[in-house]
């Protein structure tokens, strides 16, 4: 039998029944019953300010919605006012979904034994009290199951609207830091969320070419937290294409796990900036600096999609503007050409300026035999008009800039 409609011959019962339990000196009792019953499973809610008295609300609320549906030919459930607010309070105070959702199975065992106890108790009648459990226990079911899936949806909801206004909070009071007007450490850390001030900073910025992939970043950025050991990170969202985190820790960060970043799958299009490790709100301000300056190296198409600021910091300085290219262009000469056999020649250059000047060094480095290695760097002097022995620093600084800025 199907029990969506009222069984035959149980109208009367249930009419009597729902006109007797929405008298107030029924609906206390079972109100504090079930309140309760949820304190017994979660005495803490009793002491937080308003949730206690919400909850009794929401089950008052809850119950006489209820009875007023009960006897109807088809259930018509809707989320009592009460269990809204209660559900937003238990998201703003942040609590966890689970403890809502206890509140409800709580009273789900309440109802189960209630009803049981009600139907052992009746007196003989003409109807099937088989048939009056099995309606009760699905109206009831269906009820709760559905204030389950409603509450869920508006705590949800309600912790989104949380986050965000904490994330906003988080990005104005870093703003604010960045900009030199917040200079307190203890009121920046409060303003953070704790997050400690006086430690080591370093600094990631990530990005992606198109705003519409963001959402990647966070994946990366917890791989890129784990790559290096660390934990509780600070993480802002500025919106766009980056987003910024910190990684505070004692001692300077080691930064020797991010080549295990390299598998992640959400480094597709991503490019990454790291700063130094510096102490303090004004190593928190120059760490990120140096993170955004090495993005740029990063983003311009280089050899790596990840660019530490320790190593690329010259670069970095010089920046890439029309003079620094016009500079680039003197010292290299002809090594500036984009012919395959030109570039083979600057990255044998740059090989054996890495390798402190050793053909059998840059040879290993890029696999080929040695003779191969004099070979270019004999070209390389042709292309130049001078030897390599005379090579100045001038000349490395422009080979490293072209790698970095101008790679085909």
């Amino acid at each position: 039998m199907s029990y969506d409609g009222v069984p035959i011959g149980i109208e009367p019962w249930l009419l009597a029944y729902v006109a007797e339990q929405a008298q107030p000196e029924q609906v206390d009792p079972w109100v504090g019953r079930v309140y309760d019953a949820i304190l017994a499973e979660i005495p803490d809610i009793s002491a937080i300010d308003g949730l206690d008295e919400l909850l009794r609300t929401t089950i008052r609320e809850h119950w006489m919605a209820f009875l007023a549906d009960f006897a109807q030919p088809a259930q018509h459930f809707h989320l009592v006012g009460a269990a809204q607010r209660l559900s937003a309070l238990v998201a703003d105070l942040q609590l966890p979904l689970e403890q809502l959702i206890q509140f409800y199975r709580v009273a789900q065992q309440e109802v189960w034994v209630y009803v049981s106890d009600l139907i052992k108790d009746l007196p003989p009648s003409d109807f099937d009290r088989a048939d009056l459990l099995m309606f009760f226990w699905n109206r009831a079911g269906v009820w709760l199951d559905k204030s389950i899936s409603a509450s869920i949806d508006v705590y949800q909801s309600a912790r989104s609207r949380v986050l965000a206004g904490a994330a906003a909070q988080r990005y104005e009071s870093v703003k604010a830091i960045l900009a030199g007007e917040l200079g307190d450490a203890r009121e920046a850390s409060a303003a953070l969320g704790g997050y400690p001030i006086s430690v080591h900073h370093t600094a990631f910025v990530l990005s992606v070419s198109d705003a519409e992939r963001a959402g990647v970043l966070e994946s990366l950025a917890g791989d890129l937290v784990r790559a290096v050991g660390a934990a509780n990170p600070l993480v802002v969202k500025p919106g766009g294409r980056q987003l910024w985190l910190w990684v505070g820790t004692r001692d300077p960060l080691d930064l020797t796990g991010l080549a295990t970043a390299e598998s992640s799958p959400s480094r597709t299009d991503a490019c990454v900036g790291v700063g130094t490790s510096t102490v303090g709100i004004a190593g928190f301000v120059a760490s990120h600096r140096e993170a955004q300056g090495a993005l740029r190296v990063a983003a311009a198409g280089g050899s790596s999609w990840l660019a530490r600021y320790d190593e690329v910091e010259l670069p970095v300085l010089l920046g890439c503007s029309p003079e620094v290219d016009r500079f680039m262009t003197r010292q290299l000469g002809h090594l500036v050409g984009e012919e395959e056999s030109v570039q083979r020649i600057r990255e044998t250059l740059m090989a054996f300026l890495r390798s402190g000047g050793s053909a059998e060094e840059a040879a290993r480095a890029l696999v080929v035999h040695r003779n191969t290695i004099r070979y270019r760097l004999g070209q390389a002097e042709e292309l130049l008009g001078r030897p390599i022995a005379k090579i100045n620093p001038e000349l490395a600084v422009a080979l490293r800039h072209h790698e970095l800025f101008h790679r085909p």
